[in-house]
């Protein structure tokens, strides 16, 4: 039985970022995954424009994996078809040299110590499905199975892409050549989540992508807590593949902390995979977006970014092994329910004094948790505004509330224990600047 530390984090697993190159095909372990290495939680990049980085800019591309490499990135998340303009152009029946720069980006890719999480189709150019499938499949076969994280059929079919069917047969086509996991594509709604939700199922997938809201409201925390929706699509991993990040359109997230904890809460959720997702990673021209504002040509120009992916990389220790297997729990449920073990004073929402009851609007904007079945227990309140009044649900030993970004215990509130009923009281943030979260530890 693992125990938690008295005092400090600890790296749950062989876990991810370690800068050695990991073996095995990677498969599932519940909603866990696990290559030869033991259990861990795969970090990616998106890095759409690698193929043709590889044939056009190959200075260019190998200056960034090799930087991406170096970040310790478990994976990137290339496309192998894409209708776009000029020398981002992927036609895959239609240029003579994509059979072997496809080869190469799983080579080089592995080579700097990271995998490939493949999406197919990034839609446009009207090549055959099942022929790319048949094509992407073989080339992985080909001695490259260790070298795939995983495999999407396409990139948002819902938004001007294909029938869900024909990617349920290219996913069909791949099942049969290579191991590797298998997602279909991120729904665009509820309804198309419950049906890639109950059609993976049937086809023996294994993976459900979703690509999470992207919004700004509550200050940014509503972009971290759509991670807890990947509690909805058991027993199928989950995938945090394209969510806000810094120059993502529609809007942006650039807060080292509040990608660390939408990290850490995915994996709470069931989802271990996470891809930080830049505009950059997008063409890799240098092109602005006029929703995303300036698009570096390099990663390591992007604004901040050190900070970024030291904060959502570094937060390996506090994701306790095996985390997305466990039980989650929301606050205020009740027993028969499975029951958070703090409870925060009050939930916030918006920037109003009061709540519509005319309770001061402070406190936490959420605080879910997860719980093991031999006892251990995490919990991640999170905006934590002016202050959170944390009242134990049950009798708890061995707490100690880290903080997310320096992993270090936040001074008195390390090895505590407490009886139903005792409380907490832990320090939030300014009103109008509510950046301050927790990952608690302890036991039942």
């Amino acid at each position: 039985m693992q125990a938690f530390p008295k005092a400090s984090p600890y790296r749950a697993s062989n876990g991810g970022g370690s800068g050695v190159t990991r073996t095995g095909v990677p498969r599932p372990e519940g909603r866990c995954i696990r290559d030869d290495q033991g259990l861990f939680n795969p970090l990616g990049l998106t890095f759409m424009w690698s193929m043709q980085g590889i044939q056009w800019e190959w200075e260019h591309y190998k200056a960034n994996i090799e930087w991406a490499r170096d970040k310790r990135f478990d994976f990137v998340r290339p496309l192998t078809e894409v209708d776009w303009a000029g020398n981002r152009l992927l036609d895959p029946q239609n240029q003579p040299w994509w059979p072997e720069v496809l080869r190469r980006l799983l080579d080089v890719t592995y080579e700097n110590r990271m995998r490939c999480g493949v999406t197919l189709r990034g839609k446009g150019t009207g090549v055959d499905h099942m022929w790319l499938a048949r094509e992407v499949a073989r080339a992985i076969a080909d001695g490259r199975t260790h070298k795939v994280l995983a495999c999407e059929m396409e990139n948002e079919y819902s938004n001007g892409g294909d029938p869900l069917e024909e990617l349920m047969d290219m996913a069909r086509e791949m099942a049969a050549i290579i191991p590797n996991m298998l997602a279909l594509s991120t729904p665009g709604d509820a309804n198309e989540a419950a049906r890639i939700h109950a059609e993976c199922q049937r086809l023996g997938l294994e993976i459900m992508i979703l690509h999470t809201e992207r919004n700004t409201s509550d200050h940014g925390w509503r972009d971290v807590r759509q991670a807890y929706d990947f509690n909805n699509f058991r027993p199928l991993v989950g995938a945090d593949w394209e969510g806000p990040g810094p120059a993502s359109s529609v809007s942006v997230n650039a807060s080292p902390l509040q990608l660390a904890m939408k990290r850490f809460l995915a994996a709470m959720c069931g989802a271990p995979i996470f891809v930080l997702h830049t505009g950059t990673g997008v063409f890799g021209d240098g092109q602005g977006h006029p929703t995303a504002g300036p698009r570096p040509a390099n990663f390591w120009e992007i604004d901040n970014i050190d900070n970024i992916v030291s904060a959502i990389r570094n937060i390996d220790p506090l994701i306790p092994e095996g985390v997305s297997n466990w039980t989650v729990a929301n606050t205020q449920w009740e027993h028969p329910n499975p029951v958070a073990p703090f409870q925060p004073h009050h939930h916030w929402e918006g920037d109003h004094e009061n709540d519509d009851k005319g309770r001061r609007n402070n406190g936490v904007n959420k605080a879910y948790s997860a719980l093991a079945p031999d006892g251990r227990v995490v919990q991640a309140p999170m905006g934590v505004r002016e202050h959170a009044l944390m009242t134990a649900s049950y009798p708890l030993r061995e707490v100690t509330v880290f903080d997310p970004l320096s992993l270090q215990p936040v001074p008195g509130f390390e090895n505590r224990s407490f009886n139903t009923g005792e409380t907490m009281d832990l320090p939030g943030g300014e009103w109008n600047d509510p950046m301050v979260a927790y990952i608690i530890h302890g036991r039942r």
